[in-house]
């Protein structure tokens, strides 16, 4: 067995941000085709990669295990998921057993409530570009984000994946529990404060 993709993308789903992420996706898989001077670039994406009658946990599983690089894409809600802290948590202690950088996080939104090993990682900061709204694509701030954030990480990216230990089978695949996700904040009383 060998590599399957060259990265995994890790973010918490949700309706109303999925096509942001996989458009966001899509234009770092574009720059780091010419980052790495290929054709054959491949992103793990979850809605993409798993087929109807896929046994998802064991899907995700060997995915993780095939991928070079982990990137992240966080928000306060990814901390609470145990399927995100479970490809973070396995791509952490990758990063331990072989001595190697194989993380690229960038924030979905503030990283104020992010727990403290994330915020240890320097972030690239993709709030400010942060969308719901289909025709941010459309817009000069799109045209921004692309120049400004999205080829600066595929360059980064491109340099992890050069750097990635050869495959081994043995790659840990960690399993988070709920115990491993932050707890929901309190809602407090302004006159608590």
């Amino acid at each position: 067995m060998t590599y399957a993709y060259d990265a995994f993308f890790s973010y918490k789903r949700d309706r109303e941000s999925d096509a942001w992420h996989r458009r966001v996706k899509d234009k770092i898989a574009y720059w780091l085709r010419l980052e790495l001077a290929r054709t054959d670039v491949r992103i793990f994406f979850d809605d993409e990669e798993i087929r109807t009658g896929s046994r998802f946990s064991a899907k995700i599983a060997d995915s993780l295990r095939r991928s070079k690089c982990l990137v992240c894409v966080w928000s306060p809600l990814y901390f609470r998921s145990s399927w995100c802290l479970s490809e973070w948590q396995s791509f952490l202690q990758r990063e331990v057993n072989y001595g190697a950088q194989l993380i690229i996080p960038a924030s979905f939104h503030d990283g104020e409530t992010f727990p403290d090993t994330a915020k240890a990682i320097q972030t690239l900061d993709f709030s400010e570009f942060a969308s719901t709204m289909p025709r941010f694509w459309d817009t000069e701030s799109a045209v921004r984000f692309e120049e400004s954030r999205l080829r600066p990480f595929a360059r980064d990216l491109a340099a992890l994946i050069r750097a990635a230990p050869p495959y081994d089978e043995a790659f840990p695949v960690l399993i988070a529990s709920e115990h491993d996700t932050q707890p929901e904040l309190p809602i407090g009383r302004i006159a608590d404060v």
